[in-house]
Formats: C-alpha cells, sequence, structure tokens
C-alpha cells in the first residue's frame, strides 16, 4: 500500500509506526502537496490535514477509526505581545502553515474577537519552522518589496497561544489535526483493515515505542501522555464544529457533513472489534 504522508511533527509516530509496517512505500509530503498524491494516483491514502479532507469531499473519502488528535499542540504556538484583545491582528505563515493560520484566525475571532489578516509567504525567516506562524503589525504587513515585516525582537514577548488548546476550551473538543484519505468511492476495506490495524499496536505499544525511537522530550511527552489517535465521537463532534467554521469562514460553499467510507457489511458485523478505534458502521 502506497502512503502519503502529512510530515508534521504531530503526525510523527504515526508516520513512523506506517514506516515501519510498510517500509519504502510511505513518502512524507508537504502539506502543499500530500492530498494530490491521491488525487493524481501516486498514493493509496494519504494523512492529510483535517480541513483539507473536511474540504476535499467531493475528490476523496474520509478513512474511518484512525485520526490524530489532542487536547493541546505544543507546534501550534502562537505568541502575540499587546495585539491579544485587540481588534485586528496580522499573521504571517509559510504555505505549510496553512492549515495552523487558519485555526489561529478561526480561534481569536470566536475566542477573543480579534480579525485576523493571513500574510502568506514563500519562506519564514531563517531560525523559524516552516510550519511557524508570526504576529507581524497590521498597518505594515507588506513592504514594498511585497514581504511581509518582522515585529523587532522585543516585540516576540508576550502571551503564547497553544492553539489546540484554544480551540479545545471554545470548542469543547480537542483539535483533530490530520485525517487519513482515499479516492472518492474507491475500495478502501483493505487500506481501512491495515491502518486501522497498524494504529491500534501503536497506541498499545507507546512506552515500548518511545523508548525505541530517539524522540527529543517534547516530542516524547506529546506522544507519550497527549496524542490521540482514535476517531471517537470526541473527534467527530471536533470535526462537525470544525465543517461549521469552515463554511462560516467562506472555506466551503456549504456546511459539510463528516461522512466515512465504510467496510463490507458482513466484516462490520462479523470481523474485528472496532469499537476501540473509534469506528462506527454507518
Amino acid at each position: 500500500m502506497r502512503i502519503a504522508a502529512w510530515d508534521n511533527p504531530v503526525n510523527e509516530p504515526l508516520i513512523r509506526a506506517l514506516e515501519e509496517a510498510f517500509s519504502g512505500t510511505v513518502e512524507r509530503c508537504s502539506l502543499v502537496d500530500v492530498l494530490q498524491h491521491v488525487l493524481d494516483g501516486r498514493a493509496d491514502v494519504a494523512l492529510v490535514p483535517s480541513d483539507q479532507a473536511l474540504s476535499s469531499q467531493d475528490d476523496v473519502d474520509m478513512l474511518p477509526a484512525v485520526s490524530v488528535s489532542s487536547w493541546t499542540n505544543p507546534w501550534t504556538t502562537l505568541v502575540v505581545g499587546d495585539q491579544l484583545g485587540a481588534a485586528t491582528m496580522g499573521i504571517m505563515h509559510a504555505p505549510e502553515g496553512r492549515s495552523s493560520a487558519l485555526l489561529a484566525g478561526l480561534v481569536l475571532k470566536e475566542h477573543y474577537n480579534t480579525v485576523v489578516a493571513l500574510h502568506e509567504q514563500p519562506t519564514l525567516p531563517e531560525g523559524l519552522a516552516d510550519h511557524a506562524l508570526v504576529t507581524v503589525p497590521l498597518e505594515s504587513t507588506e513592504s514594498e518589496s511585497g514581504a511581509a515585516v518582522l515585529p523587532a525582537e522585543d516585540a516576540t514577548e508576550g502571551v503564547a497561544l497553544d492553539l489546540g488548546q484554544e480551540w479545545s476550551e471554545m470548542a469543547g473538543y480537542p483539535f483533530v489535526w490530520s485525517l487519513f484519505v482515499g479516492r472518492k468511492d474507491e475500495d478502501h476495506a483493505h487500506s481501512i483493515r491495515l491502518i486501522r490495524d497498524v494504529i491500534k499496536r501503536l497506541d498499545q505499544e507507546r512506552v515500548e515505542r518511545e523508548r525505541a525511537w530517539e524522540m527529543d522530550e517534547v516530542s516524547s511527552d506529546f506522544f507519550l501522555n497527549h496524542l490521540r489517535v482514535a476517531l471517537d465521537d470526541l473527534a467527530i463532534a471536533s470535526l462537525t464544529q470544525l465543517c461549521d467554521h469552515l463554511f462560516f469562514y467562506g472555506i466551503t460553499d456549504e456546511v459539510l457533513p463528516v461522512q466515512f467510507a465504510s467496510l463490507p457489511a458482513s466484516e462490520e458485523t462479523d470481523g474485528p472489534d472496532l469499537t476501540g478505534m473509534g469506528y462506527e458502521s454507518e
């Protein structure tokens, strides 16, 4: 099975488990390219940002049982100073930060009544991760060269907002960062079974995997204590709320349903128990 996976730190444990299970057929991809791998037929399934999965349901089926969610995320932190609570705010991001920037705009508007202007740049200043978000003065978001102007070094002092935690406090559910998808209306039963079994085993062997893998302190803590891999009722409720916001902010033309591909009826009744991974037959 060929798998394309969004190469983001929040997905790292799942990607490593998949690489071990499907050696040589897992390709790490950028946020910009990962969905296209499935659409072009270069991958059978892809692990993609949840907003991409939800807004692309005309072209892809979302696979059940597995997702990447959490109540907090150390890699989606936005440092805000005097702008917190202001009427407007500017945020600069690279293409890899599109999903995080969308979430930032959403939670700042809903939680702090701040309207965010998003400014995508081809690259971020040296020293920043590709998925990082940077607050910039709204009145000078673009210089004469067209590049967003960074604030002074001392302006980066302020409150560090964990966008995952902000969503959780606002919505009451963990944020779903990633979902598995496959091409629309294809038979995904085999892929669903394989992915579910690999990730279920990962969930059961967290301590052993963490000891075997070289992970920094932040990644280790997230994997052991915060990563949720089941597409359970909490995750589905969170996705449903995200669909509402995607429509409200003009990402989709309508409020989309949260629908998943299903296994054959015989396996739904006679096959392995999927309850532990949050699977519900349609």
